[in-house]
């Protein structure tokens, strides 16, 4: 799943109250595993890298998933 897809997905499960704690909780989990995916990704892209300017996006983008990522796991704490 691309970058962008993920993170969209994410803000609308973040921000959606209409679904049921269980399913809101269960779609949390997919997505929390889907974003280590990514991150491990990331890094593992990242170390490969020689041009700089490529490692600064990866870095940038692995910014973003670690942020994300956190959000989720906080939603998940507070949704138990």
């Amino acid at each position: 799943m691309k970058l962008l897809k993920l993170l969209e997905i994410t803000q609308e499960y973040l921000n959606d109250e209409k679904l049921k704690k269980g399913e809101r909780k269960r779609c949390l989990k997919d997505i929390q595993q889907k974003l280590k995916k990514k991150k491990k990704q990331l890094k593992e892209k990242m170390a490969d890298e020689q041009d700089e300017t490529e490692r600064n996006l990866l870095s940038k983008k692995l910014d973003i998933v670690t942020a994300q990522r956190k959000k989720v796991i906080a939603a998940l704490k507070e949704l138990e």
